[in-house]
């Protein structure tokens, strides 16, 4: 379970600021102490330091041999003693020891134990003995340090008793480590000191902790006191005392802010109260309002417009809300004019209306009677433009027969052009045929010639040219025939010739009679053609007119429709009219002016 404790602003920052001191004090004094430790374990060094100089120093006066090495901080970083003495007094130890405030020995190797052994020393063993004698001891750090050649800084235990020490290695000939220089406080005597220096810090902690609560308890109270004052003012506010003066508003810290917001949230306060008032008033004056208007609408409600919302002096309509109450009544009047207007016009358009469906009853009656007349006039149209489709296609088959005759009559014409042309070579071909005959003829008689001449030398050649006599008579017999037979084919040639040229005469005659023939079949083409394009163009103008008239006839059965249809309107129009005059007699107007009267 959790618990809430009220606990004063006052009380809050004090707890605070001492919280906070405490933690500070506290971070203070554990670093003071971390530094003072660290403060005390660098001033012992430096005092085993010293005092390590001082025993070097002290051996070096007292005996012989024994050499010392400074490094650039002045502390010693090599010792070697070439004649070690016997100590037989330990005189020297304890004046160093006198001198310094610390405990000190030097070692001397045992090659037998293999450890260091205490030659001379101010270290007193529990029984009161000095700790001459005793070993180094092999098992710690210093051993190993020492034997690496290594100076040694550190806590170490000796005789059960923790020291702060220095441990130096001391050089014999070589390398050779032959003993050890030591100097050390015990640890106890530095942590008394720690312990002393941290009582002192906290006794101090603590008087400034209650000297600054003091203080803080005082501030709070200073800082608070504004805080308390503004708070009574603010509980004053909230109890409705809204002329409360909230103080501290001149200030400019965060207190002085507050009182300044507070003292908006007072002017805010007293706005909203005075818009509270004004808005009842408003309140009040919709009340009214709304209430008149419910009124007046139950009235227009009831089809009531006589009802007026009236204000008067005795009881005034809230000046805010004139302009509705005007805009009411003025819709009322308004809608009371038009409600009489309506009824006058529904009682003219009911007597309108029943002239207009006895004029559409008798455009009715005419229509159906022209639609009669137009289906005639369409029937014999459709049998007219049927015949003259008729005669466009026998037109048509007429032209088609013109036009094979043409092609016939053109096909003989080139018949009768390629038998000219076919008789022309037949007439140049029997031209040179006779030019053959005449070289055929020439040749029989050179022939002739040389038979006669082969005769009359086979005569003279006597028997010997009888052979050659036979053979020129039969040469010459031969070309006697070849010069009859050429003959005979010129006369067939010549009869051939001149019956082709009467061929000729002939076929040129035909192909005259023939290119009439054609012109005339042309002329009687181009004829039929017009006939069929007449015939055709007074088929398609038969075909329109006959679409016209079907168009007529179907326009002139919708006009008939349509007079049916709009004498069904009227009498729906008059009846309509008249329903409109029972509602609008409904309403309760005002005695309205005659329409002469207020269109005049």
């Amino acid at each position: 379970m959790k618990y809430s404790v009220n606990l004063s602003l006052k009380l809050r920052l004090a707890i605070m600021m001492t919280l906070i001191m405490l933690v500070v004090c506290a971070v203070l004094v554990s670093i003071s102490a971390r530094q003072t430790q660290n403060a005390m374990l660098t001033d012992v060094q430096n005092r085993q330091d010293l005092s390590l100089r001082i025993i070097a120093s002290v051996f070096q006066s007292a005996f012989d041999g024994l050499t010392v090495s400074y490094g650039p901080d002045g502390q010693i970083s090599r010792a070697s003693w070439t004649d070690i003495p016997s100590f037989d007094t330990h005189d020297l130890i304890d004046q160093v020891g006198r001198v310094s405030g610390e405990t000190a020995t030097f070692f001397l190797w045992d090659p037998v134990e293999s450890d260091f052994r205490r030659m001379t020393t101010n270290i007193i063993k529990p029984d009161g003995e000095r700790a001459v004698g005793t070993y180094l001891g092999r098992n710690n750090q210093v051993y190993a340090a020492v034997l690496q050649g290594q100076t040694y800084r550190g806590e170490a235990i000796i005789l059960g008793k923790p020291y702060l020490t220095v441990y130096l290695p001391v050089y014999g000939v070589g390398d050779d480590i032959i003993g050890i220089l030591y100097v050390g406080v015990e640890r106890t005597d530095i942590d008394a000191a720690i312990a002393d220096r941290l009582v002192t810090m906290l006794t101090a902690s603590a008087v400034v902790i209650l000297l600054g609560l003091a203080m803080v308890v005082m501030m709070a109270m200073r800082l608070t006191r504004p805080i308390t004052q503004i708070s009574n003012a603010i509980a004053d506010i909230a109890g409705g005392d809204l002329n409360t003066i909230v103080p501290h508003a001149a200030m400019r810290d965060e207190v002085g802010e507050i009182a300044r917001r507070v003292t908006d949230f007072k002017a805010g306060l007293q706005r909203n109260h005075q818009l509270e008032a004004a808005s009842r008033q408003a309140h009040e004056e919709q009340t009214k309002v709304m209430g008149l208007l419910r009124t007046g609408l139950a009235n227009l409600a009831r089809l009531d417009l006589t009802h007026q919302i009236i204000s008067s002096s005795a009881d005034p309509f809230p000046p805010a809300y004139e302009a509705l109450r005007e805009d009411f009544n003025a819709v009322v009047t308004n809608l009371a004019t038009r409600v009489s207007d309506m009824t006058g016009i529904a009682q003219e358009v009911t007597t309108a209306s029943t002239g207009i469906a006895s004029m559409s009853d008798s455009l009715a009656r005419r229509v159906e009677t022209q639609a009669a007349t137009l289906a005639e006039s369409s029937a014999t149209l459709q049998n007219l433009s049927e015949s003259g489709k008729a005669i466009a296609a026998k037109a048509a088959e007429a032209d088609e027969m013109a036009q094979r005759s043409l092609s016939l009559s053109n096909q003989s014409r080139q018949v009768l052009d390629e038998a000219t042309r076919a008789i022309q070579e037949i007439e140049e071909s029997s031209g040179q045929i006779n030019q053959i005959i005449s070289v055929i003829e020439d040749i029989a008689f050179q022939t002739n010639l040389l038979a006669l001449n082969a005769g009359v030398e086979a005569a003279r050649a006597g028997d010997a040219g009888k052979g050659f006599a036979v053979v020129a008579s039969e040469v010459r017999a031969l070309s006697m025939r070849a010069t009859q037979s050429a003959r005979e084919i010129r006369t067939l040639i010549t009869a051939s010739r001149t019956k082709i040229s009467e061929g000729t005469v002939l076929v040129q005659n035909t192909g005259t009679s023939l290119s009439q023939v054609l012109a005339q079949v042309e002329q009687m083409g181009v004829t039929i053609q017009a006939i069929a394009a007449s015939v055709k163009d007074q088929a398609l103008g038969q075909t329109e007119v006959s679409v016209g008239v079907q168009q007529l006839d179907h326009m002139t059965q919708e006009n008939a429709a349509l007079g049916e249809e709009a004498n069904a309107a009227s009498s729906t129009l008059s009846d309509e009219a008249q329903r409109l005059a029972a509602t609008l007699r409904q309403f309760h107007t005002p005695q309205p002016a005659s329409r002469t009267e207020r269109a005049a």
